[in-house]
């Protein structure tokens, strides 16, 4: 306590906006350009679906579990795990590129590396909101914003690299801003674990369990149901891009403009969204998201051209930019600090989940019945996820 009265408070806004600007340049290269990747390494679009896939769902199922690790142990814990994870990308995906095991071995390294990654940002979340609720300036909106503009550029570079150099390079690329990462994670200040006594003094301090915290936070669980259904909905628009431009005459180049305008175009919002979020309520943003979201999958439906298409792409400021920060912010203000950490990876895991299903859901009901059937679908998931956060968001759970 004496120590922390002698050591001002950092702002930490600026190594923050650096941490998520090398996050989502490399996950660029191991998330979104996966396919181009995993295709390069020699496995077909069926087996890159099962290593997806597979990435996906291990994802939901750890992230609550080491959430409820670090509120179990101590949140000091996540200056650990966090390098641990990255150390573990690097590891698994420079042994594939260096030297090039067999598929099996390169299937379940590139899951494992993409796995350990993607599970940072939720932990990296769970960060933001121990500095700020110990008084440190951390402007987690800055963040997100830097991060999306990031993810705009780096598609961009990656598909120059990818064309020039080959899918390798790019690969080599993005490890160089993981190991950027590792670098950073040594600049934060000094987690202080709470004193043992907290927990003993007081049983209402402990941290939940996981099935504890499903029940004591019903609505806050429902709630997450209903953003999953938005995000299932973000899927499905967003990853079959390609055969909405495709029937009308575009190609892939194209879609990388669209994903490109997608996140400049959502990027101010979300860089000023500490300020919008103290004047709008997260609970009002998390509504309208799930309204344009239904309109966004609906104008998709009748899209006439490659610039509608682009147009419509500009409403990503009213779904995603309004969705994915609330979601944070929204955990901050309703989820106890002894369950921040379980609250912040379950909220990831649910969006995660959700996409997950958009993906697969979406190619089955083309293969089906087509793309306008897909896309109905989509906005019909909106709207029942839209339905199920307007009947909870601003309901406040019991916590006693």
């Amino acid at each position: 306590m004496n120590s922390s009265r002698h050591t001002p408070k950092r702002n930490l806004t600026p190594l923050y906006c650096l941490h998520q600007a090398a996050y989502f340049f490399a996950i660029a290269a191991i998330g979104a350009f996966a396919m181009t990747y995993l295709l390069h390494q020699g496995f077909d679009a069926a087996q890159i679906g099962v290593i997806l896939a597979s990435t996906s769902i291990l994802s939901c199922v750890l992230q609550p579990l080491i959430g409820n690790y670090v509120d179990k142990t101590s949140t000091a814990v996540l200056q650990k795990l966090i390098p641990f994870c990255l150390v573990t990308t690097l590891v698994s995906l420079s042994f594939i590129e260096l030297f090039s095991p067999p598929k099996l071995i390169t299937g379940a390294l590139y899951i494992v590396g993409h796995l350990s990654f993607s599970i940072t940002i939720p932990l990296c979340n769970s960060l933001c909101a121990y500095y700020s609720q110990h008084d440190y300036s951390i402007d987690y909106g800055a963040g997100s914003g830097v991060g999306s503009l990031s993810f705009s550029f780096a598609s961009l570079i990656f598909g120059f690299i990818i064309a020039r150099l080959g899918p390798s390079a790019m690969m080599l690329t993005a490890l160089l801003f993981v190991a950027a990462q590792l670098l950073m994670m040594a600049r934060y200040p000094r987690i202080q674990p709470a004193p043992p006594r907290a927990r003993e003094d007081h049983h209402v301090e402990s941290s939940l369990s996981i099935p504890g915290f499903c029940l004591r936070y019903r609505l806050f669980m429902l709630t997450m149901l209903g953003v999953m259904c938005l995000a299932a909905c973000h899927s499905m628009a967003e990853n079959f891009l390609i055969q909405l431009f495709t029937r009308i005459g575009g190609g892939s180049e194209h879609v990388g403009i669209a994903l490109f305008l997608a996140c400049i175009t959502a990027a101010p919002f979300l860089l000023f969204f500490e300020r919008i979020q103290r004047r709008i309520n997260v609970t009002i943003l998390l509504r309208l998201s799930g309204f344009f979201y239904v309109a966004k999958a609906l104008l998709l439906v009748c899209a006439p051209s490659i610039v509608s298409i682009y147009l419509i792409e500009l409403l990503q400021t009213f779904t995603y930019a309004f969705l994915y920060p609330s979601l944070y912010y929204l955990v901050l203000r309703r989820i106890r600090p002894q369950d921040m950490a379980k609250g912040q990876t379950l909220a990831s895991a649910m969006y995660t989940l959700g996409t997950a299903l958009g993906t697969s859901l979406g190619g089955a009901v083309i293969d089906s019945f087509g793309l306008n059937a897909m896309l109905l679908s989509a906005a019909c998931i909106a709207f029942a996820g839209t339905i199920l956060i307007n009947a909870t968001v601003s309901r406040q759970d019991a916590l006693a």
